[in-house]
């Protein structure tokens, strides 16, 4: 039986916020948990009016270290705070700017009841897991140390076969759950390999999201191909090319032609600069090269299976 995973874009223009759009952020509700992306200033009255629980956020996840990513969790953590919580929170950030905003959480005298964890981001590489959930680190290239996210449900190996694995004479129990998992096992001196018990024929691919802001177009790599939501920067126009690559950003064209490349089923276009108050123009150019290009307005949701 499948999931819903709930995805609500907070926020979508870029470095400053206008009357209408706020920073950029993106909050995934999965199995009773938020995971959010990107902290900017504003973000708790957003989730508010998302009727998301602020309470119910187990990650959170910094890009980088530029203010309007990451302004708005010194008063989140002070709102969780005030409202008693107490299970624990991992913040996610470059470690380049680990020990900066440890600093800066003392130096504004947080004193938080619950435990934070901060967890600084080297490589690219799995940063959080779970049961049913990866999230792994992508490497950007902007003008400091920032990191994109993949949020992949893990595909499962197939459909345990029971009646198998009594023939095998494994005993029911924890022995069940490791072939499950994927893992092989030792008894009465046989190893037993999971494939011997799964029926592969009912494998299930889990659902890819990334994350990927600020930054410029990056090269593709396995990991990033067939992504089901793309969710990517797109601070400027096709016409701002020249300034785009100087200041390590992405245009609309650039945008959909990386999408494109990567073979992404659908393409959502976020941290689109204040000067655009229309952004017609910039759907228009990305919509040629990329037929599913979407623009969200700040607390649209989307809801998808996980397989």
């Amino acid at each position: 039986m499948s999931n819903k995973i709930k995805l609500i874009f907070l926020g979508t223009s870029a470095s400053l916020p206008t009357s209408k759009k706020n920073l950029t952020s993106v909050l995934i509700n999965y199995q009773g948990q938020n995971h959010l992306f990107d902290c900017p200033e504003n973000v708790q009255q957003q989730i508010m009016k998302s009727k998301q629980s602020i309470m119910k956020i187990k990650n959170i996840f910094i890009t980088h270290f530029h203010g309007d990513h990451f302004f708005g969790i010194f008063g989140l953590l002070s709102t969780m705070n005030l409202n008693n919580r107490e299970e624990g929170l991992t913040i996610y950030l470059p470690e380049k700017n680990k020990q900066n905003f440890l600093d800066i959480l003392n130096s504004a005298q947080i004193n938080c009841s619950f435990n934070i964890t901060v967890v600084g981001i080297k490589k690219e590489q799995i940063i959080y897991s779970d049961k049913n959930l990866n999230i792994e680190s992508v490497k950007l290239d902007h003008t400091i140390s920032t990191f994109g996210f993949i949020f992949k449900i893990k595909d499962t190996l197939g459909k345990f076969n029971r009646e198998k694995a009594l023939k095998l004479k494994i005993p029911e129990g924890p022995l069940f759950s490791k072939l499950s998992e994927g893992k092989s096992i030792k008894i009465n001196g046989k190893v037993i390999t999971p494939n011997q018990v799964i029926d592969t024929k009912f494998k299930k691919i889990g659902k890819k999201i990334l994350y990927l802001t600020d930054t410029k177009i990056i090269p593709v790599n396995k990991k990033l191909l067939d992504s089901d939501i793309l969710i990517h920067e797109c601070t400027f126009g096709k016409e701002e090319e020249k300034k785009a690559n100087l200041v390590k950003h992405s245009t609309s064209v650039g945008v959909a032609g990386f999408a494109k490349k990567i073979k992404a089923k659908h393409l959502y276009l976020v941290h689109i600069s204040s000067r655009y108050q229309e952004t017609d123009n910039i759907l228009t150019e990305s919509s040629k090269l990329f037929k599913n290009t979407m623009i969200p307005k700040d607390l649209d949701t989307l809801e998808i299976d996980d397989y």
